[in-house]
């Protein structure tokens, strides 16, 4: 029986909704009001007054959450363990319910302090709520590795609302680049399945977020959702996700720098704002990832001084990058991509998969900047895409196979044309650009980057006007 190219993708995409189905709900992992909430034992942990023998209660509290984690003590669902100002240690949450959830989470008015934070395997349904992770500013240290990681085994646990970087910006804008190199290290690692980063701020890190694959089956952190993430002030990736089955939506990424460690000055690192890499042939492909509402400049006005954005004359950082296909299955839209290289939009390998409604133009004042759908690795083309209601400098889709493209506006160097101000990098609509109602509503998605209601006839690129 033959089953129609329509009909494939139907089901491709009511696969995605099953895999994805959990994202969409922010409530996810018993974040909402729960039968045990309202039983809740709240505790305090207090660095300057607080003593590892007390009881955690207000008027006595624990000394730090590494100690309360290292004595063995165990929470009930609902349980809430509030920090108070003061450095925490590096502590290693551990223990799991079946439902509901635990929090950690800053006192009113506290901003607490951890060096690094880790959830262990079998940590599962906790929440970290507006923490400072900052090895300088806890203790004075620095350190190249992860600041936060979910090991393999912790599930369904959330950092959100937090600050996360290596050094204060007041440190890191006199480093150097073996500063940068020797004291900076990545700010989130994930490795297990099903956890959430929500809205945290990432600065002055080698690395924003990474999603990370322990198996050439696929696994690893499956099933994550990383969304309103700012990630200011990198050297190498912004974010990364080697894994089927993530949704990576609503983030933002600004000031890459030129970091060249030694030894690499010949072939320095490959920088990229978003990143996907299969690895070697043995590996499964990566499967119904979402893109969608990220905003990626390479640069601002608000940088450090003593480390430059280029190298050799050269920008480096790239946009969205997805290089060792086969990938299937993914949703690219209302994405906003500025940098100074050609490679703005890089998808090497992409299989049924939905490009729609970007803005993809260089960043003032380069003057190169595609969308490339290209062949994977070993020569196979890209096939069966849909290239809808995109605004970019320049398409290079010419070697995919089978792709439907309509709607699609190459803007050239007319910039002053479409956008309110784009040597500063705003990328909105101006009134009477030409991509205002240019649109289709075809697979397009209804709200635009801002999460504005997109209007009958649609807009063409990631903002509606």
């Amino acid at each position: 029986m033959s089953i129609s190219r329509t009909s494939r993708r139907t089901a491709l995409v009511t696969c995605a909704v099953l895999v994805l189905g959990f994202q969409a709900d922010p409530t996810a992992f018993g974040t909402g009001t729960s039968p045990a909430a309202a039983a809740a034992t709240a505790y305090y942990v207090d660095p300057a007054v607080g003593s590892a023998s007390n009881p955690g209660t207000a008027d006595r509290p624990w000394r730090t959450l590494q100690e309360v984690f290292a004595s063995g003590r165990t929470f009930a669902a609902g349980d809430i363990i509030y920090l108070r100002n003061g450095n925490h240690g590096s502590p290693v949450i551990t223990g799991g319910v079946a439902s509901g959830v635990r929090t950690i989470k800053a006192a009113p008015g506290a901003t607490p302090r951890m060096k690094t934070l880790r959830f262990a395997s079998g940590a599962t349904r906790w929440t970290v709520d507006g923490v400072l992770v900052s090895p300088q500013e806890a203790d004075g240290t620095y350190t190249t590795g992860n600041l936060v990681q979910f090991d393999a085994g912790a599930t369904q646990d959330v950092l959100q609302n937090s600050q996360v970087r290596a050094a204060s910006d007041a440190s890191a804008d006199t480093w150097y680049n073996n500063d940068w190199v020797g004291r900076s290290g990545t700010a989130v690692l994930v490795i297990g399945a099903n956890n959430q980063v929500l809205d945290n701020r990432i600065r002055n890190v080698r690395n924003g977020v990474m999603l990370e694959r322990t198996s050439q089956a696929g696994a690893g952190a499956t099933g994550a959702v990383v969304r309103g993430n700012s990630v200011d002030h990198f050297w190498e990736d912004a974010f990364r996700c080697k894994v089927s089955g993530c949704l990576f939506e609503y983030n933002s990424a600004v000031n890459s720098y030129a970091v060249v460690p030694a030894g690499t000055e010949a072939d320095p690192p490959h920088r990229d704002m978003f990143q996907s890499y299969r690895g070697d042939g043995s590996f499964t492909p990566v499967t119904d990832v979402v893109l969608r509402g990220n905003v990626f400049i390479s640069r601002t006005g608000t940088r450090y001084a003593k480390i430059p954005f280029q190298y050799n004359g050269k920008y480096t950082i790239q946009g969205i990058g997805a290089f060792d296909g086969p990938y299937r299955n993914w949703t690219i839209e209302n994405n906003v991509v500025q940098v100074e290289v050609g490679l703005a939009m890089g998808l090497y390998g992409m299989n049924d998969s939905r490009i729609v409604n970007n803005t993809v133009v260089p960043r003032y004042p380069a003057t190169d900047s595609e969308i490339r759908l290209t062949n994977q690795k070993d020569g196979t083309p890209s096939n069966g895409d849909i290239i809808r209601n995109n605004l970019a400098r320049t398409f290079n889709t010419g070697a995919a196979t089978n792709t439907q493209h309509s709607n699609n506006i190459t803007v050239g160097t007319a910039y002053s044309t479409y956008f309110t101000d784009y040597p500063s990098g705003n990328l909105h609509l101006k009134p009477g650009s030409p991509a205002i109602g240019a649109g289709t509503t075809r697979e397009a998605p209804t709200l635009d980057a801002d999460r504005k209601q997109r209007s009958n006839p649609f807009d063409v690129g990631a903002y509606e006007f």
